[in-house]
């Protein structure tokens, strides 16, 4: 009997083990434009999605440091290495990482952080009907097309619509994602890489809690001379907004627009 049961417990583990899930398989365009600076970065990203979980990482550089003039600086934004967004559906929960300083820092958000305003517009990308939906989400203004023909989900940050984004721009144009291929298959659930890297790290921080950081460091770091023309300054925001515009702690960035200003 108990031969038999341990034969009927690793048939069922075999079962499970070789099971057919459904994937979806989405291969984005991420563009990232600073004309302030006169900049621009474009690459290939990564979506899989399957059960609760979603992955969404770099795969390729496309363009990077692409300006309409010849003393344009070099570029690369916070993003530009191949850093996860990891989406627990199940957990409502969403890891990713950004830098302060040199240091990298595990950010641990829910997922439905976003509120949409779902407007009456339709078009068509890559043969899925999408619908418009707009919100302001950490310092911008984004423009979002979403599918309910395909599991919810999104690049980057996006999500908390009833189906999958396709497309989404800020509308000061800073960055753009914009699905260029789909695939939905059936796997074996064995055959691909769900696990949560991040579940390693030792510390994980809220989006108020790294924002805090981000704002002393960039205190401790502010530099400015008049005499020399020696400055240091931490920018506010890049995708999303790190120090607020009437934030008086932080000075520096606003010292130095008006020393060259005159």
């Amino acid at each position: 009997m108990k031969y038999l049961i341990l034969i009927l417990v690793f048939a069922s583990f075999t079962r499970i083990i070789g099971m057919d899930v459904t994937v979806t398989e989405i291969e984005y365009v991420e563009t990232i434009r600073n004309d302030s600076i006169n900049t621009f970065w474009q690459a290939k990203h990564y979506l899989l999605r399957s059960g609760n979980i979603s992955k969404y990482s770099k795969k390729k550089t496309i363009k990077n440091n692409i300006g309409i003039k010849d003393d344009a600086i070099e570029f690369k934004p916070k993003n530009s290495k191949n850093r996860l967004v990891y989406k627990n559906y199940k957990n409502n929960e969403m890891y990713s990482e950004d830098l302060i300083g040199f240091k990298l820092f595990t950010i641990k958000d829910s997922i439905n952080i976003i509120n949409w305003n779902i407007k009456k517009e339709k078009k068509e990308i890559l043969g899925y009907v999408c619908t418009l939906a707009e919100t302001f989400f950490r310092g911008r203004t984004y423009q979002a097309w979403f599918t309910t023909q395909l599991i919810a989900g999104g690049p980057w940050k996006f999500d908390g619509l009833p189906g999958m984004i396709l497309k989404a721009d800020s509308k000061d144009g800073y960055c753009s994602y914009e699905a260029t291929k789909i695939k939905i298959s059936k796997q074996e659930a064995n055959t691909f890489d769900l696990t949560n890297s991040y579940t390693l790290k030792k510390k994980f921080y809220s989006w108020s809690e790294f924002k805090k950081k981000y704002k002393e460091k960039a205190i401790k770091m502010s530099k400015f001379s008049t005499a020399e023309g020696d400055f240091s300054i931490t920018p506010r925001i890049t995708r999303e907004r790190y120090i607020e515009e009437d934030d008086l702690d932080y000075t520096m960035d606003k010292k130095v627009r008006e020393y060259f200003k005159k």
